[in-house]
């Protein structure tokens, strides 16, 4: 099966298909701590780079959100569907 570069970083899912902004930086960025664990930090600033500047940002403010309340804590509140517009640019 060939990876589509529009959908994918390597063997690795950009989340594409993902239409909830807060569920698709979650993914993005537990991909990215995976690939540090596994020694890839170079795949990780590669994956991190593939994705537009709007989808950085998204990361970023998810990794804010998780530092300041808990990993456990938002990835509950994704479950329960309390995404909130501090992942999403709504300009």
């Amino acid at each position: 099966m060939s990876n589509n570069s529009e959908t994918h970083y390597k063997e690795l899912s950009l989340f594409t298909n993902i239409k909830s902004p807060g569920h698709r930086a979650w993914n993005r960025l537990m991909t990215v701590a995976n690939l540090k664990d596994q020694d890839r930090a170079n795949d990780a600033v590669g994956y991190i780079e593939k994705l537009p500047d709007v989808d950085q940002a998204a990361m970023a403010l998810m990794a804010q959100k998780i530092a300041k309340k808990g990993l456990e804590t938002v990835r509950a509140e994704l479950n329960r569907g309390l995404e909130t517009d501090e992942t999403t640019n709504n300009s």
